[in-house]
């Protein structure tokens, strides 16, 4: 296992039902607040803190829960390859975890 995932889980199970978000940098991964309007529904990175994140490195993915389940949206695909990164995506429910690349 990637060594982000754990820390990542950990962090989702606490935002449940929320979704949870973060980034990966130099291979750690990074909490994020999520400022969405409907957090249980969508994520919004908090643009303070990827900034902090990326003052430590080079943004290296974009982490994010699905607390209902469920594969990557379309949104997921379209943001993601506007990020140029790739996103990973972990799935509460099926305890699967799905990535998206650019």
């Amino acid at each position: 296992m990637l060594d982000f995932r754990r820390d990542f889980e950990a962090h989702a199970r606490q935002q449940y039902p929320r979704e949870a978000c973060g980034v990966v940098v130099d291979g750690k991964y990074w909490r994020c607040r999520n400022i969405a309007d409907e957090p249980t529904q969508d994520f919004v990175l908090d643009p303070w803190d990827y900034a902090v994140a990326s003052f430590y490195g080079k943004v290296e993915a974009i982490v994010h829960s699905h607390p209902q389940g469920g594969d990557a949206s379309d949104v997921d695909c379209r943001s993601c390859s506007g990020t140029q990164v790739p996103w990973h995506i972990w799935s509460m429910p099926d305890d699967e975890w799905i990535t998206v690349n650019p």
